[in-house]
């Protein structure tokens, strides 16, 4: 594959001598570098979508670095239906929280996939924008309306291929307007007719939640058909829509696989007393393991991702100077918001029992079943592996009369935001191991609205290795909502439409009685959303220093040269899962670079 080995034909070699430069006491290699006009760090949902807008212009050449291997050819990445069995794998980065005190001292997984395409190439595959009124936060809080949901909506479109879904009772189940038809990225809706979608639907009604014809029109409170971005009956990456094919038909873009990126190193003779540092090298360890660097003779763009960005920043000597010190990295610039307003969604798993013997535990059980579905999908690429268990989702809010509004400020964006969501699976997806027999609906819940700030900061011994702690349920708030999520949740549960199935909890249901006993049920089984934002927030362009990381323009306030696109540059918890608004932000921000701004 040629993107194994970088393909020079249309670049010249910078052959710099072997010597060593200081730059603000930073000891630099100066070692045989390529140079490209723009270089982006990191394959993932972001990074994919920058190198591959930027090298649509065939004059310039773009440099994608990712740290992961090929997606291509990796069936579990395919085939939407086992998307989990990448988890704690060599796809995944394997990060780890520290304890969490709102867990009751429990570490939990943080899942980010270590191959071409990142996450999108590892998730779950659901697309979620995320409602209107949190993209008009953003560009309240950044001054900058071109955030706004009105502004955004070009990039939805610039970036999906929604195929719509056949039959007359898919009507009120999503709104072309809000939806691109011609874009990289495929998305679909489950079109299946099993028996979960009735009940579903049905007793949403029954308890009083409202329809909500898209969960991607900027409005999504209530019940809405999931989307995913899902093609052909195979999963849709920023990896196989925006790199593989460009990759092996642009010889002006260069991929290189499996490789880690160490730092960003200034021009050789940059120093603050002339003004800003200029960021021109990224020094990276080859899948050899051998300690290489290349140049960008315009810009470097790094969308390592929320957790790994911060890190990235510090090890270059751009952070909070405490922390820097603390692992021996000489301060080259002291910015005290570098991975410190992490922000997550908390997320749990409350199951039912159900006596319908359609769930899709049998396929997780059955190993005949299973390949027989396997065979249809790679027969015709249809069936049951087409999707993953989820079709629907509930997003709502507490009480407007709850008490806890009296006393907390609603760290919402807006009435027509949600606190928590919602969604039925058609199997047991909890984090303990599945019963050998029965048939099972789970309701996954998401605190969406959170009010708690964590952090990603630099393990001092091993300035690699992240420190991640999301805080997870440690506020009042957050705690009130996954408590009233979890009691609507075994509210809709009850309604008629699942008593027919004798939807039955598998968990104590006098728990929902007694807010203490609910806590604790609650602080013992809940895990991390991984949906985090904020580590490299973006703030006003006129901000004080060090108060955000990078302005509206996505430049890394106080140097030159460096832009940051990625999740870890949205100021505020996003209302969704969060590949659908990286995708917008990072073709935004490709369209701010290709004209210069």
């Amino acid at each position: 594959m040629a993107s194994l080995s970088l393909r020079f034909s249309l670049l010249l070699t910078a052959l710099l001598p072997l010597t060593l430069t200081s730059v603000g006491g930073v000891v630099l290699p100066r070692t045989p570098a390529e140079v490209y006009d723009y270089i982006v760090v990191g394959g993932g949902s972001a990074g994919s979508v920058v190198a591959s807008r930027l090298s649509e212009n065939r004059s310039v050449s773009v440099l994608l670095i990712e740290g992961g291997p090929s997606n291509e050819g990796v069936t579990n990445s395919i085939i939407p239906y086992v998307y989990p069995r990448l988890y704690g794998t060599t796809y995944d980065w394997n990060f780890t929280t520290v304890p969490q005190s709102g867990l009751n001292g429990r570490v939990t997984p943080y899942l980010r996939g270590h191959i071409l395409g990142g996450s999108s190439s590892i998730n779950g595959m659901t697309l979620h924008r995320a409602p209107a009124a949190d993209w008009d936060q953003i560009a309240s809080f950044t001054g900058d309306s071109s955030f706004s949901w009105n502004n955004i909506i070009q990039y939805i479109q610039k970036n999906e291929a929604f195929k719509r879904p056949e039959g007359s009772r898919f009507d009120n189940a999503y709104d072309p307007a809000v939806h691109g038809f011609k874009g990289p990225i495929g998305s679909s809706l489950v079109e299946d007719d099993i028996w979960i979608t009735e009940p579903t639907l049905t007793a949403a009604e029954e308890i009083g939640i409202p329809h909500s014809r898209d969960v991607n029109g900027g409005q999504p409170l209530g019940a809405s058909w999931q989307q995913f971005t899902v093609k052909d009956g195979a999963r849709s990456s920023a990896a196989t829509a925006y790199v593989n094919k460009q990759d092996k038909v642009r010889s002006n873009l260069h991929v290189l696989l499996n490789s880690k990126v160490s730092r960003v190193l200034p021009r050789p003779g940059s120093n603050t007393t002339s003004g800003p540092l200029h960021f021109t090298t990224v020094e990276y360890t080859d899948g050899n393991g051998n300690t290489q660097t290349a140049v960008a003779s315009r810009e470097i763009i790094i969308s390592t991702g929320v957790i790994a960005t911060p890190g990235l920043l510090m090890r270059s000597g751009l952070g909070p100077r405490a922390q820097l010190q603390a692992a021996g990295i000489t301060t080259l610039l002291d910015i005290p918001a570098v991975g410190q307003y992490l922000q997550d969604r908390c997320s749990l798993s409350a199951i039912w029992s159900v006596n319908n013997t359609d769930t899709d535990d049998n396929i997780d059980r059955n190993l005949t079943y299973f390949n027989e579905l396997l065979q249809e999908w790679n027969d015709h690429r249809t069936g049951r592996l087409t999707q993953t268990g989820y079709r629907h989702i509930l997003w709502a809010r507490v009480p407007e009369d709850a008490p806890i509004l009296s006393t907390i400020e609603d760290p919402s964006s807006g009435p027509t935001c949600p606190h928590y969501e919602i969604y039925p699976t058609n199997k047991w997806a909890g984090t303990s191991p599945r019963p050998e027999t029965g048939n099972f609906v789970t309701m996954s819940i998401f605190v969406s609205a959170s009010n708690v700030r964590g952090s990603v900061t630099l393990d001092a011994s091993n300035p690699m290795n992240p420190i991640i702690d999301p805080k997870y349920l440690g506020s009042d708030w957050d705690t009130y909502v996954m408590r009233t999520a979890v009691r609507r949740a075994a509210e809709y549960m009850n309604a008629p439409a699942w008593r027919r199935w004798n939807a039955t909890p598998v968990f104590d249901p006098s728990i929902l009685d007694n807010d203490d006993a609910l806590d604790q049920w609650i602080q013992t089984n809940a895990v991390g959303g991984v949906h985090a934002v904020g580590s490299a927030r973006m703030g006003p362009p006129n901000s004080p220093p060090g108060t955000d990381v990078v302005g509206p323009d996505f430049r890394v306030k106080g140097v030159r040269g460096l832009r940051i696109v990625d999740t870890s540059v949205f100021p505020f918890v996003m209302n969704a899962h969060t590949m659908g608004p990286t995708y917008i932000m990072a073709e935004k921000a490709a369209d701010l670079i290709k004209t210069g701004l």
